[in-house]
């Protein structure tokens, strides 16, 4: 193993500043607004983001107070970032084809704004959050590919995306909330067939799911209705 140079950046030390840069981009700071918030000056940080030297340990608490984490956060994140490190990430075992199931109707109904739900996105959002979720790996995980457990993180993100209760996805068990879950989405489906609002769903939250269904079934014979009329 050769010997790093004097004040070159470790693997520890890339990873940790790989986990706050990440954690810069989602909180929405730009460099300059990082480095005026720990009283540094913006090419001193941007140099340790670019791993040019490593960030020291009064930095290390200085930065999770700018970015509004728990010191111990913005290390597990940098773990995370280092490989053979997956015992850091909080894992689910679930039933993998039940998961595929429930994540494929995610997929193909709109979320709560009335927008689709696009894989490249989701991977996207994952990538400014520093959680390992690739389009390709989206795609696995919805066709119910692979084995083992899955990450919590990525669960809690896609419910987040979807605007579905997290436990929908990590509590495969709780059959009131997949049957609640399923019912608001039953009636985004009808909302769009309609052609209505996608924000309209959220108004009808304290509705049982006996009646969001008899409402998607009313939205679906009246656009029937309209449709012999016409």
């Amino acid at each position: 193993m050769g010997v790093r140079g004097m004040g070159e950046a470790s693997e520890w030390a890339r990873a940790f500043a790989s986990a706050a840069a990440a954690l810069r981009v989602e909180k929405g700071l730009t460099v300059q607004e990082l480095a005026s918030r720990i009283g540094k000056d913006p090419s001193y940080v941007s140099g340790r983001l670019n791993f040019n030297a490593p960030f020291n340990m009064n930095d290390w608490e200085l930065l999770a107070a700018a970015l509004d984490v728990h010191p111990l956060e913005l290390a597990r994140r940098a773990a995370l970032m280092q490989p053979h490190n997956d015992e850091f990430e909080p894992m689910a075992d679930l039933d993998r084809s039940e998961l595929s199931r429930r994540l494929k109707l995610l997929e193909r109904t709109p979320r709560p704004t009335g927008e689709p739900f696009f894989g490249a996105v989701l991977a996207n959002l994952a990538t400014e959050r520093a959680i390992a979720l690739t389009e390709d790996d989206w795609t696995r995980l919805r066709d119910g590919s692979g084995d083992g457990e899955v990450p919590l993180r990525v669960l809690e993100l896609v419910a987040e995306y979807s605007g579905v209760d997290v436990g929908y996805l990590t509590d495969l068990s709780d059959s009131d909330v997949a049957d609640a879950t399923e019912a608001q989405l039953e009636l985004r489906e009808a909302i769009r067939a309609v052609g209505g609002d996608g924000l309209l769903a959220r108004s009808v939250g304290d509705v049982s799911p006996a009646g969001l269904r008899a409402i998607a079934a009313s939205l679906r014979a009246a656009r029937s209705d309209s449709k012999d009329v016409g």
